[in-house]
């Protein structure tokens, strides 16, 4: 069980985590190229206004239907009724094209209305930015459908090696297209901007190409299983598809949870800011670009680290759940658990005592950003756990339970968003999104915790929690001191530092997981360091 799960969460990881590192080392030298900081803030400003409603409506059309699939392909194989699963995959192509066109054209429509809500000083040049993105928004539901059915055979290579053809094509484009149009045609950094956003159909075509080969590839092998399968059932199509979609649904609603969120910033923001505080809408701007387009780029590597360990976890959850073996449900939870706060917690929590450098490095130098940055980064664990913990809560069967405490979650952040926007600006409007995940997590915990959870010991938890308090707390208190002293003010010092001060952190974090025993407790291994020249000379011999 262990094995599967680190063998599926390292594909995973490998995809989404390095896909979406690729996608903010880019913005140095986009963001370079975009000229003054003016620009650069504005350009951040317009790719978020378009992108965000892009993802929730790309959400909207996929989020839940590949999850679906693969599992409805997996029941099949495992009963081998391989024509069944192709069945069900050539209809729900035909599904997901529909619904790719339908949210396109909603998009389209919409373009403009949200563009006057966002957080912009020109909404003709928001509303093209938005539109730009349709034709991406058409053919993505298909590829992901793809992407569901490997997974559904219990291959996750492809779901992450096309995520990385995907960036790398999406990234090579927009550098190469703003290069032109900044320094050969005269640089209008709004046309870069939209050609920028563009660049996302350049990378699903380079997706597409790359999951079309390794499906040739893998010919030989569906064709046997094909041929020694039994019969198709004899099943409506439109019966199945009423199953799916009624599967499908509550995981596109909670899959769609981060987004909905960040839009509802996006469209309550600048009213809230500019209407009742007088702000100027430039600085409005601004500000929307502090303390959510930019931290946006490095809180979402952060949380792809809890995704890759939820979405592994979740079919082999809902294999337990069926046979209802709740010991090692519990089991496998605990383990859930302990390697998504293994992983979160040091890097959100490192990341923002370097949010100076951080911010620094990707973004212009700035205080102000920089304290953004840092709160947002704390802010996405509760982000990052509510992914993780709904995920499981789904992968049991309890989606309607996940769709009540979501609903809760949204409503909370409604009523929250105008008195703590009003009273603490940007940080109020992250603190409102914290407090609603924050409360809705900590209800499903206790809702795990009291069903799954009983007699399963949760030492390794609590060792993890210690050791990064110890870690960051020490991690805080030398970053202060240092600082006294010293300040990184250009963008190669400013990695150097935190490449030099995360590094030895992050390496003194390790030593202690290992001495404590919970790396070989998680991992299943327990690395030997040496101490004495004594026992280095035996190691050697070893």
């Amino acid at each position: 069980m262990k094995n599967k799960l680190l063998s599926g969460a390292f594909w995973m990881m490998l995809g989404s985590i390095l896909s979406r590192i690729l996608g903010i080392v880019y913005l140095i030298p986009w963001l370079i190229m975009m000229g003054n900081p003016q620009h650069q803030n504005a350009a951040q400003a317009i790719f978020n206004t378009a992108y965000t409603p892009y993802a929730l409506f790309l959400s909207l059309g996929t989020a839940g239907f590949p999850t679906a699939i693969a599992r409805q392909v997996a029941e099949y194989n495992g009963q081998n009724k391989f024509k069944n699963s192709v069945r069900v995959f050539k209809f729900a192509s035909l599904f997901m094209l529909f619904t790719g066109i339908m949210c396109g054209g909603l998009l389209y429509f919409f373009a403009p209305l949200i563009a006057q809500k966002s957080a912009v000083v020109s909404t003709d040049v928001a509303t093209a930015a938005i539109r730009v993105m349709v034709p991406t928004l058409v053919i993505l539901p298909p590829m992901s459908l793809m992407r569901g059915f490997f997974q559904g055979n219990a291959d996750m290579r492809p779901f992450g090696i096309s995520q990385l053809w995907e960036q790398f094509a999406r990234v090579i484009f927009i550098l190469v297209s703003t290069f032109v149009i900044m320094y050969m045609q005269g640089g209008d950094y709004v046309k870069a901007v939209n050609y920028s956003t563009f660049a996302t159909f350049i990378g699903a075509i380079a997706s597409y190409l790359y999951l079309f080969w390794y499906a040739s590839k893998k010919i030989p092998q569906y064709r046997e299983l094909y041929q020694e399968s039994e019969p198709v059932d004899n099943l409506q199509i439109v019966t199945i598809f009423k199953n799916i979609v009624k599967e499908a649904l509550p995981f596109i609603f909670v899959g769609s949870a981060v987004t909905i969120f960040q839009f509802i910033d996006q469209l309550t923001f600048k009213d809230i800011m500019v209407d009742l505080t007088g702000m100027p809408t430039v600085k409005a701007q601004n500000l929307y670009t502090y303390f959510s387009a930019n931290p946006n780029k490095i809180t979402t590597v952060v949380i792809s680290l809890t995704i890759a360990i939820s979405e592994t976890s979740l079919p082999l959850l809902a294999s337990l759940a069926k046979k209802n073996d709740r010991r090692q449900i519990g089991t496998t939870i605990a383990q859930n658990i302990e390697l998504m706060l293994l992983a979160l917690i040091p890097s959100a929590g490192l990341l923002s005592i370097l949010a100076w450098e951080v911010n620094g490095v990707f973004f212009p130098f700035d205080k102000e950003a920089a304290g953004l940055m840092g709160f947002a980064l704390i802010s996405c664990m509760a982000l990052a756990i509510f992914t993780d913990f709904f995920t499981v809560i789904q992968s049991l069967g309890k989606h309607e339970y996940a769709v009540k405490k979501l609903a809760l979650g949204i409503i909370l952040k409604l009523v929250l968003q105008v008195p703590l926007t009003y009273l603490f600006g940007p940080y109020g409007t992250i603190l409102a999104t914290t407090f609603a995940f924050g409360i809705i997590s900590l209800m499903v915990y206790a809702h795990i915790k009291h069903n799954y959870l009983k007699g399963i010991r949760l030492r390794n938890i609590k060792k993890i929690l210690v050791i990064n308090v110890l870690v960051l707390g020490v991690a805080f208190i030398s970053n202060a001191v240092i600082k006294m002293a010293y300040v990184p003010q250009g963008k190669l010092s400013a990695f150097v530092y935190a490449a030099l001060f995360g590094g030895m952190f992050m390496l003194l974090y390790l030593l202690l997981l290992n001495k404590s025993g919970v790396m070989k407790a998680v991992f299943g291994v327990n690395v030997k360091i040496p101490v004495s020249q004594k026992e280095r000379g035996k190691h050697f011999k070893a």
